[in-house]
């Protein structure tokens, strides 16, 4: 949703909860090591909670795998392709769940398009 990259997706920026966010960004790598994903998550400043999350999974053989998180008035989650869960844990792919921390970084404040 905030990445610099075209990402077929039913959430958009404009339907984000809150305008001000600050990020984080993880780096993971697939226990199988054929993967690197990065998990952007989105909080809001004024909430203090997640409300948006990026997934980009870029595997060896050079594809790559954009998702996207939001979560919605109802306190569900909706990933870009529509599913809703209550738990976000339960929309994400199985690759990043058994996967292994490499390093994490604070990103800089930004303004949504909300």
């Amino acid at each position: 949703m905030f990445l610099p990259i075209m990402c077929n997706s039913v959430n958009k920026r404009e339907m984000v909860l809150e305008s001000s966010l600050i990020g984080t960004c993880s780096h993971y790598k697939s226990d199988s090591n054929l993967s690197d994903i990065f998990f952007f998550e989105y909080d809001g400043v004024e909430s203090k909670r997640l409300i948006a999350c990026d997934l980009a999974i870029y595997s060896n053989t050079g594809d790559i795998f954009i998702h996207d998180f939001m979560l919605l008035k109802d306190g569900n989650w909706r990933n870009s392709f529509g599913s809703v869960s209550n738990s976000l844990a339960e929309l994400l792919p199985d690759e990043i769940l058994n996967s292994i921390l490499i390093s994490r970084e604070q990103l800089a404040e930004f303004e949504s398009e909300n």
